[in-house]
């Protein structure tokens, strides 16, 4: 029997800080991202919090970026209003793939998943890596794509990093994208 496990990447209590990137973007989702998850978990699939896992000794991240979802710190935790305690899971992950060095793929395995639906933030970076990386351990996916928020790059806009984003993952992940509407039909 095929199981498919829901993946929610990023979405911590310092994610949605008044400074952090996007916020405003991040926050006008929430609610349909509740909805979402709501519907995942009547169903019966498991959800599976994806959360960065930042450490004061880890240079490679403080070279590029600031300290934020710091481990066992309360920023780092899920969002209160999304996740539930009592049925879903938290796996902390290092760097922006879900799946290196973390026991994720571990935890899917003991959960019977075989495919996956993931969406969070960033789209460009923790959710294609994960994808990908989903895609090469033999994870079918597929990635909600109004449930996503990617990051401002290069000069380009949120939006146009979003949609470029979306379809990189689709060609090199090999990943459907759908609408949460989509999926709960």
């Amino acid at each position: 029997m095929k199981s498919e496990a829901i993946l929610v990447l990023d979405m911590t209590r310092d994610s949605i800080a008044p400074e952090a990137r996007a916020a405003d973007k991040r926050q006008a989702i929430l609610p349909q991202v509740r909805l979402f998850l709501d519907w995942a978990r009547k169903s019966g699939r498991p959800v599976a919090f994806v959360c960065s896992a930042r450490r004061r000794t880890d240079k490679w991240f403080l070279k590029h970026w600031e300290l934020a979802n710091e481990i066992w710190k309360p920023g780092g935790e899920p969002i209160p209003e999304l996740y539930d305690a009592q049925k879903d899971i938290i796996v902390h992950k290092r760097r922006y793939s879900g799946f290196f060095d973390s026991d994720l793929d571990l935890t899917l395995r003991e959960l019977g998943a075989t495919s996956l639906v993931m969406f969070g933030w960033s789209t460009s970076l923790a959710v294609a890596t994960t994808a990908i990386d989903g895609w090469q351990l033999g994870y079918p996916s597929t990635v909600v794509s109004d449930l996503c928020i990617s990051h401002a790059w290069g000069g380009h806009t949120v939006e146009e990093t979003q949609q470029w984003s979306l379809q990189f993952i689709e060609a090199m992940a090999k990943s459907r994208i759908a609408t949460a509407a989509d999926l709960m039909k």
